[in-house]
């Protein structure tokens, strides 16, 4: 499968449509003609969406990128929305997309930097993904102070990156946060930046996948949720809820269209 080139939009965001070898596939491409600009990558579930719905700054940051749907809810409504393409619009999970291009790009001599987290976590991450993919290139690691940073402090971070020598660029800053600073530092280099939300830390194992059955019936959330209540309670709560209005708004957006066109012909 390869990637439907027009996006489609949920709520907001506009995702592109494809397979995880596929979207694998088409960052390596982009990463090895690395023009004099750089790119931004992320994977957008429904908690995604609903934050888009309340920031033009997201919004724009999500959209001057490339999005995959990551969430089992986003995919059902994309696929109701474009029925035609309903096969080829599949799941993203950035943890998966991150040791799925881990692997690829041992043969290819990419090299990894790791933005985010802490140092405890990216210190079993590299332990790990040394152990499980020999050969992996890891250019470098930072853990950025928690608090906004300044410009200079972002452009220290960028002049650390590229002194590595890095090809891709992991940034593990969670939601928003990360996606507004792959978009600022994409816009400084010519490197690519994935946003991988907890990736760095289900890697680590700090955190457990949901059983692929829990994955399949969209309740990973609810997975994540017993894991961690205290800080994803709001999340969901008040995330599912934005998600599913703006949903049911661009359904009855769509039936409305199509009645106005019936009434018109």
């Amino acid at each position: 499968m390869t990637i439907i080139e027009s996006a489609m939009r949920c709520g907001k965001l506009r995702f592109r449509a494809a397979g995880l070898e596929s979207a694998i596939d088409h960052v390596i491409e982009s990463v090895l003609r690395k023009g004099a600009e750089g790119s931004h990558i992320h994977f957008a579930n429904a908690y995604s969406v609903s934050l888009a719905e309340r920031s033009a700054e997201l919004e724009s940051a999500f959209s001057e990128g490339t999005i995959f749907p990551d969430g089992r809810p986003v995919v059902w409504a994309l696929r109701a929305f474009n029925p035609e393409k309903a096969d080829d619009i599949q799941q993203v999970r950035g943890p998966s997309f991150f040791e799925g291009l881990m692997n690829r790009g041992v043969n290819l001599g990419l090299r990894h930097y790791f933005l985010g987290s802490t140092d405890e976590t990216l210190s079993k991450l590299q332990a790990q993904l040394k152990q499980r993919i020999p050969g992996v290139s890891i250019a470098g690691v930072s853990s950025p102070p928690f608090r906004e940073l300044t410009d200079g402090e972002w452009a220290k971070e960028l002049q650390k990156i590229e002194s590595q020598n890095a090809d891709i660029v992991w940034v593990g800053l969670g939601t928003p946060k990360q996606d507004l600073v792959a978009r600022r530092l994409s816009g400084m280099s010519s490197l690519t930046f994935i946003c991988v939300g907890a990736a760095f830390d289900f890697s680590a194992g700090n955190l457990r996948h949901a059983p692929r059955w829990i994955q399949g019936a969209g309740l990973e959330w609810f997975y994540r949720l017993i894991q961690e209540p205290r800080r994803l309670w709001r999340r969901y709560l008040i995330g599912n809820t934005v998600f599913l209005v703006a949903v049911s708004r661009q359904s009855i957006e769509g039936i409305t269209s199509r009645l106005k066109r019936r009434v018109s012909n």
